[in-house]
């Protein structure tokens, strides 16, 4: 009833927010008694408690009831129906049940609006659990039910070659799209932008949907306008706050949910990313409407409208933080694009957990008051459970664990052993940390085993740590260098790729360490699958990388290896030239590649090649199912995924795609 009478002139020319002055005048307390008593005996019992706290809270406590102020009222008052704005009001004013029914409905709507928020925000947290268990049983279907012989059901492939496998437009997903020079942008696979969108479209809806106003002058928020925007901002408020833990499950490393959907750290950054960015957009719809509310209220409570936004953002605590809080988010937004962490990524990550953790601890302080300090709680949670898994993985590692450093070419190579019992899988990496310089700095690299039980991590100069690193081993004698390293991991999928019958591992620069995990396994296996090598990098100092591995996959000859140096011409004896269906170039045999070992390994040089040919050829050839495995540069993986996205209903059994990508960023 405030907003309703808060229009009126009387002698104390109270604001509607100012309790002490409003619980002080009799005028305004016998109004509000007698408009109260029109509602149900529940509710008008809980709605003169609730004015009652605000009064005690401003130090002039009314007495318990209601009825006392009510029986005053009725004795002497005026007829809200006589009076206009201009009157000076001297009485209590008893409102006619339209004014009444306006004022108590909008109430009800307040309410209806907040509860139903709470359920949407359920709703859109099962939308993202319902997909949890989806992928669970495509999981567990993989795993233990799917057979990799005979024809592959056409459904199931019409799926993997239209939704599954694509990128969402063209065939960009893990380069970048630019503008010019600049990066902008990476775009998500089919089957994430679905989802993404999907889960878009039903956070808009439900800002919109069932959003009651009531029609008429005398509402809460005095007009119909102002009471819709109010609401809506409401409901988006609530959005934002309660899907907050989801954005923060999708950023951490360490959650069951990677457990049991199998999804790769690329797909858990690309849904991060986008959960994020409709939860800010949420914050600035709930932002922007309560500045066209605040921005409309003042001609109703006797001053200017921006002398009463100034005083409702600037003068109250809670807005004040809400307005801090859109700012950090918009920085936050703003230094998260691609251009930004792409080109100085260590500088965004750093400035990134420090924004979130202001941000967490502004609106935790903004929220509080109103009853939603749970969803921050289990933010923190789950921000808290990943940073204890990280540290018990570096302790089980062993946290002083010893690393032999070598610089070859522009990269290099780590050798670490970590503590017996520690175990990597085929395709999984690991951060590492160089506690010689900046401790707190981690990078993930692919591991590879050695026959000895060391691990090799093979860091390819770049700007920040792995500069400082590679230009402080380049300056020890013979590049040789021994430091202590923190090993947190190992982290990502490993596929079953023993299942097939025919293995495809193609490698660009230091993504061999990943598709040389694959191979070794495949190898000390004794496989009896045809398994095809393509590795490509520009210089052949770059061969020493993995001198020991390519010496083990190499015997026998069972596994048939082509490796390209794309940036040098031989320096070695020519010994013929090959033409062949996949690319043109001068093959030799390198022994500077070790020292002899494996001279049968053959290598062409200045020439890549034509990986759509490559992929094409090999399930054209393929008796039986086929599984490509790519790690490499942008363009690489992208130019395997449309050539298997092209060949994936060509093969006589299944064709199956998959990618570790140099995606961090």
């Amino acid at each position: 009833m405030a907003s309703a009478f808060s229009g009126y002139k009387t002698e104390s020319k109270c604001v509607v927010t100012d309790y002490a002055c409003l619980c002080a005048n009799d005028i305004y307390i016998e109004t509000y008694a007698m408009a109260v008593s029109l509602c149900d005996e529940d509710d008008t019992k809980v709605a003169w408690k609730g004015f009652n706290k605000s009064c005690t809270k401003a130090k002039t406590p009314l007495a318990e009831s209601y009825k006392t102020y009510l029986s005053l009222g009725e004795e002497d008052h005026v007829d809200g129906d006589s009076i206009t704005k201009k009157t000076v009001v001297t009485k209590p004013v008893k409102f006619n049940t339209t004014v009444w029914r306006n004022n108590y409905l909008s109430r009800q709507d307040k309410t209806h609006v907040l509860k139903s928020a709470e359920n949407y925000v359920n709703i859109l947290n099962a939308f993202w659990g319902l997909l949890h268990v989806l992928a669970f049983i495509r999981l567990v279907y993989l795993r233990i039910f799917s057979s990799k012989n005979g024809r592959p059901n056409a459904l199931v492939t019409k799926l993997r070659k239209y939704l599954f496998l694509p990128a969402t437009f063209g065939n960009k997903h893990v380069e970048s799209v630019n503008l010019g020079k600049a990066s902008l942008l990476t775009l998500g696979l089919r089957w994430q932008t679905v989802v993404i969108a999907s889960f878009f479209i039903l956070d808009i809806v439900f800002l919109f949907a069932d959003v009651p106003y009531v029609k008429g002058p005398e509402t809460v928020y005095y007009s119909s306008a102002n009471e819709l925007s109010r609401y809506i901002g409401d409901r988006a408020s609530v959005l934002t706050i309660g899907l907050w833990p989801i954005a923060f499950v999708y950023g951490g490393r360490n959650n069951i949910i990677q457990f049991y959907t199998g999804w790769s750290f690329e797909t858990f950054n690309v849904f991060h990313k986008a959960v994020s960015r409709i939860l800010f957009m949420n914050a600035c719809v709930h932002g922007g409407t309560y500045t066209y509310v605040y921005g409309h209220l003042g001609s109703f409570n006797g001053v200017g409208n921006w002398a009463y936004f100034k005083t409702k953002v600037y003068g109250d605590r809670d807005d004040m933080l809400g307005t801090v809080g859109i700012v950090i988010a918009s920085a936050i937004i703003l230094q998260s694009f691609y251009y930004f962490r792409h080109k100085w990524y260590e500088v965004f990550l750093a400035l990134h957990i420090v924004l979130v953790v202001v941000f967490t601890a502004v609106i935790y302080h903004h929220v509080n008051p109103n009853g939603y300090a749970q969803y921050i709680y289990a933010a923190i949670a789950v921000w808290a459970f990943d940073r204890l898994v990280r540290i018990v993985r570096i302790i089980s590692a062993g946290p002083f664990t010893k690393a032999t450093l070598t610089a070859h070419g522009d990269a290099t190579v780590i050798a670490a052993k970590p503590s017996h019992g520690w175990k990597a899988k085929p395709g999984q990496y690991a951060f590492l940390y160089v506690l010689r310089h900046n401790f707190w700095e981690s990078h993930p690299f692919s591991i590879v085993e050695n026959k000895d039980g060391n691990y090799i991590f093979v860091a390819k100069k770049h700007a920040g740590l792995t500069h400082k690193v590679h230009k402080s081993v380049s300056a020890k004698e013979n590049s040789v260098d021994s430091v202590r390293v923190w090993i947190e991991g190992p982290y990502g999928n490993s596929f079953q790729i023993q299942k097939y019958e025919t293995v495809l591992l193609i490698a660009g620069g230091i993504g061999i360490t990943a598709i040389m995990s694959y191979a070794l396994d495949l190898k000390r296996r004794n496989t009896q699958q045809h398994v095809i090598l393509h590795w490509m990098v520009r210089e052949q100092a770059a061969l020493k990388w993995v001198k020991e591995q390519l010496d083990e996959i190499s015997q026998d000859g069972v596994f048939e290896i082509h490796i390209y140096v794309t940036g040098e011409n031989s320096r070695i004896i020519e010994e013929k030239n090959i033409n062949d269906s996949n690319s043109e170039g001068i093959q030799s045999r390198s022994d500077s590649l070790t020292e002899k070992s494996n001279a049968n390994i053959p290598i062409i040089f200045n020439q890549r090649p034509n990986l759509n040919s490559v992929v094409t050829e090999t399930v054209r050839n393929a008796s039986g199912s086929v599984a490509l495995v790519s790690c490499g540069p942008a363009d690489l993986a992208d130019n395997c995924r449309k050539a298997a996205v092209e060949n994936v209903d060509k093969g006589v059994g299944v064709v199956d795609y998959f990618e570790h990508a140099f995606s961090w960023a």
